[in-house]
């Protein structure tokens, strides 16, 4: 690809020792034993000096990420003021013991610019309590992870603490003891059953987990200090919270900048994992200068991005899948329908994940030639919403086919024609769900039937619904006689105020299973992965979901799979998507999916992972394009 202008917003990030002061007296804090000699660094500037600090920051460096913490951050004086103004120009996230009320915090924080993350210390807090605010957290948006630190005497009661989060809907992660416990230096001190445990619930910071042995970065070029500063109670920048940190100046100084280049490591270790996202890798271009207001460079693509030299071509399925969740616009709208929406609960709707966002066409192809170019041609599985009332969509999928092979998933209630004008039948394959209570059976065959013939490979999906299911073997029959696939898919939501799919009668599901015979594959896993009460267990074993996979959202949030845990991979629009270079163990409880890639077990997943093939699909009677 031709030399591009690529406009390089700094993503600067801060982490803030707010204050010195904590409610709690943990043995395994890195402050234990040190609190009143760490509180005479406290300074408390009043509120206006300190948001025309972080204005300084904005105008300098542009939105950047702050880390709260402390000390305790909630308990700091004006805190809900503090956190208002700095997110008037800065996203904010809080990391927080959860023992104060968090009702007036929640009521005037907006959660989509704040992330807040509960440490739970089993040894002060008042596990009820903390669970019920943490759940308020989630419900509110703000979050729905927990923190755990792994100190030897609290690692056996660490499963039973954990089952109660998940069950309320809680992910669990696991932060490393450094210190020592009896003698003995931690975190390289853990017994092999310690690490057992530990290991599935490993925290990341920038997707790199945290260290079971100290990792040496002394003399590693570094970005700390350039794109990362440690900030302390009063005001004084370190470049992060190694062992020898440097310094970098005073946040409330006129001057504070931070350093132009990138730097060698002075510290022998890094226990906070802030290498993860700051040593330079070997390969790795470097360039200088983030606080430039206008920093726009030229490059190759390829350069944008610097990647392991990982031939995906070798690994099963030997081809990457995305799934894109264009957005969630749509012409239909469906009783049974859960796609997000903005007046869904919390739960359902995540305000930053399921924003749409709605780059011009050009930005999108040149994203998309990025993608090609780092990770060859790929399949799309484009979704939604419905994908064609997507802005300018038939000129997107025109040239995005022509780099990628794509999968369209579509209420077809457009022109099939518009669809063959665009894009060739050995590039696109065509999912269909067929919504009864908007288009007719005899309209929605005709329009297969022309796409059909003209080679290109469609299927159907219908929506278990209860008060739609009597007709659904009437409906498959007729797919069927035309030899079109028609995939059955449990209604998962509510009806009644009871939630499906487990809510389904054994009279609905006897029914449901004997729409189809025991070799169509798809829908009997389909059916029983969804309905079974029997979830497999995925949980800690190696996948390749996010190395082979990702699940992309409409504001380009990338994740590792669409299950339920925050494993994200990036952004795509924002030029940070990067699969993973390897597999990594499995963080779903349940998963979502029976195509999941788990790692020797390519013989139960391989053969649905599949690309268009150019096949003879004309059926009888039927004319082409020019059907009417």
């Amino acid at each position: 690809m031709k030399n591009v202008l690529i406009n390089q917003k700094p993503n600067v990030s801060f982490n803030w020792d707010i204050h010195y002061v904590c409610n709690y007296r943990c043995p395994y804090c890195w402050f234990y034993g040190k609190w009143q000699e760490m509180a005479q660094q406290n300074k408390y500037p009043s509120l206006d000096k300190i948001l025309k600090v972080w204005k300084n920051i904005y105008d300098r460096y542009g939105q950047a990420d702050i880390e709260l913490i402390g000390g305790e951050p909630l308990i700091y004086p004006n805190i809900i003021q503090l956190v208002k103004g700095l997110t008037v120009f800065h996203r904010v996230g809080v990391t927080t013991n959860l023992s104060v009320e968090i009702n007036d915090f929640t009521s005037q924080i907006d959660s989509s610019r704040v992330h807040i993350k509960g440490s739970f210390h089993p040894a002060f807090a008042d596990f009820n309590k903390f669970l019920q605010r943490a759940v308020l957290l989630k419900e509110k948006g703000f979050g729905d992870r927990v923190a755990y630190v792994a100190y030897p005497p609290q690692i056996k009661s660490m499963e039973y603490y954990f089952k109660a989060f998940r069950k309320c809907g809680i992910q669990c992660e696991v932060l490393t003891f450094w210190g020592q416990y009896r003698g003995i230096k931690y975190p390289s001190g853990y017994t092999d059953e310690e690490r057992k445990i530990i290991e599935p619930y490993l925290g990341t910071r920038q997707e790199e987990k945290f260290q079971l042995a100290p990792k040496a970065v002394k003399g590693r070029l570094c970005r700390a200090g350039q794109v990362y500063a440690d900030i302390k109670a009063d005001g004084a920048v370190f470049t992060c919270g190694g062992d020898n940190p440097q310094v970098v100046g005073n946040l409330f100084n006129d001057d504070f900048k931070l350093w132009d280049d990138p730097q060698p490591c002075q510290s022998e270790t890094c226990p906070c994992n802030e290498w993860a996202g700051l040593l330079i890798k070997d390969a790795e271009p470097v360039t200088a200068g983030v606080s430039v207001a206008e920093n726009t460079i030229s490059v190759d693509s390829e350069e944008i991005r610097p990647q392991k030299n990982i031939d995906r071509s070798l690994i099963i399925p030997h081809r990457v899948f995305l799934t894109w969740d264009i957005h969630y616009g749509c012409n239909y709208q469906c009783t049974y329908c859960n796609t997000p929406k903005p007046g869904d609960p919390p739960e359902k709707w995540d305000k930053n994940r399921d924003k749409i966002v709605y780059p011009p066409i050009d930005k999108l192809l040149e994203i998309w030639q990025d993608i090609y170019n780092r990770y060859g041609s790929c399949e799309v599985h484009i979704t939604g919403g419905e994908p064609f009332v997507y802005p300018s969509f038939l000129k997107l999928i025109h040239f995005l086919a022509k780099i990628h092979t794509l999968e369209i998933i579509t209420n077809l209630s457009g022109d099939p024609g518009d669809i063959i004008k665009a894009v060739t039948a050995d590039r696109v394959r065509i999912g269909t769900t067929f919504h009864p209570e908007f288009v007719a059976l005899d309209e929605f065959l005709r329009k297969h039937k022309i796409l059909r013939n003209n080679g290109f490979e469609t299927w159907a999906n219908y929506v278990a619904y209860p008060p739609q299911m009597p007709q659904m073997a009437g409906f498959k029959k007729e797919f069927d006689k035309l030899g079109i696939p028609f995939n059955m898919q449990p209604y998962m939501g509510f009806l009644n105020d009871k939630e499906y799919p487990a809510a389904y009668s054994d009279q609905e599901l006897f029914y449901l299973k004997g729409c189809y015979d025991n070799e169509d594959i798809v829908n009997t896993k389909t059916v029983e992965w969804k309905t079974g009460t029997d979830y497999k267990q995925t949980r800690g074993r190696l996948c390749r979901m996010g190395q082979m996979y990702a699940k992309i959202y409409p504001n380009g949030d990338a994740y590792r799979c669409c299950g339920p845990h925050k494993k994200t991979i990036g952004n795509l629009f924002d030029g940070t998507f990067k699969l993973l270079d390897e597999a990594l163990p499995c963080d779903c409880e349940p998963c979502f999916c029976w195509r999941c890639m788990l790692v020797e077990k390519e013989q139960s997943w391989a053969q649905h992972w599949v690309v268009p093939e150019n096949k003879i699909l004309n059926i009888n009677n039927t004319s082409g394009i020019s059907q009417k």
